[in-house]
């Protein structure tokens, strides 16, 4: 039963095996998580309900309190047997301009809602993910990226002001504030600063960002997918085609195109290569054509065969992108409905890593071998959803100094997810193990992990908060795992931690911890 105060601005909903929607507000995105021990959902509609809610959710679940806005976390942040209450931000979705503070978008919006309003109504877009159902709450503060970003940087890269809920402990109320790159009070500084890339479920309950100015959208995209048949890979070929992927990322004249590499199992049967290339106002599309994307075909048909695509590729998130015969152009609106897919709601595992370079070949070989390789309870076509992504990256995002946010990686050119997606319980294990196996054996020179400082090339960079990896506190404590994430920038993330919630009421298996 809803019991909803509508001076509150929000909804609470305790948890009851009679109400349908339970199911639903007790599992994210990935199949492996729930809630079993959730005792109240508050469903907010406005910053005030926000706060109202938070306050009462601690004052009865103490630290197990977590707040939802998407639902697509990897790990079990929010959907663990240890939360107790939800504050889901979701119904806080409204979008506009205020005349002081820019452009603004609430929390509980979705990647796709936010462009269809931004672009619709301004003309401007936010070079934010690709995944449809992904929420801004956790996308934008954790340093949100997509096929726009070498274009024009990250989200965070934009941000210029956060609303967000902080609790600073037991006998402090919990408190609304607005943080911006203009905050004069040092400690605001600090907070804001954090949302540039120091992830959600650290600081407080985000319900509102602000972006002074956004770049204008593209006029129209070309999308060029093509596909590369396992049968026609040798390790050798395959490090070729990765040559060739990672030229793009590294061309400082070339900020235009975005490239996923599906690195898909054997068992699918290709791999497959998508490209975005922007076209922006006043440009030839003919002459970009030319440029950028006749060349690129030219040049991969030289060593390889390769057909352009017309079979669905799994990509991020197990999604699947509508295939184009052709490369064809699109108006802006189309190609960003084309590549904006979820996938279906399944068990998942995922890892990251940032590359400075490009593969050498001892990594091209574990790869190779991993790709082909089926675990003894598996079967081939088990296997056929599992892939390594490789994103082309830097670009403008490069053109940021590591500490003007807190992600600390702005001279990489490549960022890769491993991933692996699955439907049986019973099947953890063997997926679970496989995904381990292939990762450390990549990074076994620098002690299994994309650790930068145990390479000696300066090629790896850590990996990406929004992608949250579990494992890595295994190898190097939670400690460890952080410093892979925000590398130089960890002290001052701690440091505002301890300043804006020193009770630790926000916090999970890989939160900034208080010092």
């Amino acid at each position: 039963m809803s019991q909803q105060n509508n001076l509150q601005g929000f909804s609470k909903y305790p948890v009851s095996a009679t109400d349908p929607r339970f199911p639903s507000f007790l599992q994210g995105f990935n199949q492996r998580w729930q809630a079993a021990h959730c005792e109240m959902v508050y469903v907010c509609y406005s910053a005030e309900g926000a706060k109202a809610a938070l306050e009462e959710a601690i004052s009865l679940y103490g630290r197990d309190v977590k707040i939802k806005s998407g639902g697509h976390c990897y790990e079990n942040f929010v959907f663990s047997p240890k939360t107790r209450a939800i504050i889901d931000v979701s119904a806080l979705n409204g979008y506009g301009y205020d005349s002081q503070k820019g452009y603004y978008l609430d929390s509980g919006g979705t990647n796709w809602s936010a462009f269809n309003s931004l672009f619709r109504d301004y003309g401007k877009v936010l070079p934010a993910g690709s995944c449809y159902s992904v929420g801004l709450g956790g996308h934008i503060c954790g340093g949100g990226y997509g096929l726009l970003s070498r274009l024009n940087g990250l989200t965070v890269d934009w941000l210029t002001g956060v609303d967000v809920v902080v609790k600073q402990g037991p006998d402090v109320p919990a408190a609304l504030k607005y943080v911006s790159r203009e905050s004069t009070d040092p400690d605001e500084q600090n907070l804001f600063w954090a949302h540039c890339g120091g992830g959600g479920g650290n600081f407080g309950v985000i319900t509102r960002y602000y972006f002074k100015e956004l770049p204008d959208s593209p006029v129209s995209a070309f999308i060029t997918q093509l596909s590369i048949e396992w049968s026609n890979l040798t390790p050798e070929i395959l490090s070729s085609v990765l040559n060739l992927f990672t030229a793009i990322a590294e061309d400082p004249a070339n900020w235009r195109q975005f490239g996923i590499l599906a690195l898909h199992h054997q068992s699918q049967g290709e791999i497959v290569m998508t490209i975005q290339t922007a076209v922006l106002q006043s440009e030839d599309p003919a002459e970009i054509k030319g440029r950028y994307i006749d060349t690129l075909l030219h040049d991969l048909g030289g060593f390889v065969a390769y057909k352009l695509t017309t079979t669905p590729s799994v990509t991020h998130l197990g999604g699947f992108v509508q295939p184009a015969a052709h490369t064809l152009s699109y108006t802006f609106y189309e190609a960003v409905q084309t590549l904006n897919g979820s996938g279906a709601n399944q068990r998942g595992k995922y890892k990251s890593a940032y590359m400075r370079k490009g593969f050498p070949m001892d990594q091209v070989e574990t790869i190779y071998e991993y790709l082909q390789l089926v675990p003894p309870t598996l079967t081939p076509q088990d296997m056929s959803q599992c892939l390594l992504q490789i994103d082309t990256y830097g670009g403008q995002i490069n053109e940021v100094a590591p500490t003007a946010t807190a992600i600390p990686q702005r001279s990489s050119v490549l960022k890769l997810q491993y991933q692996a997606y699955w439907t049986e319980e019973k099947d953890d294990a063997a997926f679970l193990d496989w995904m381990n196996d292939f990762y450390t054996a990549v990074y076994r020179k620098t002690g299994g992990t994309p650790n930068p400082r145990f390479d000696p090339t300066d090629n790896v960079d850590g990996c990406y908060y929004n992608y949250p990896d579990s494992d890595l506190n295994l190898s190097g404590g939670l400690e460890g795992a952080l410093q892979l994430y925000f590398g130089q920038n960890l002290p001052r993330l701690k440091e505002v931690k301890k300043h804006w919630d020193p009770t630790n009421y926000f916090n999970s298996f890989q939160s900034i911890p208080v010092e």
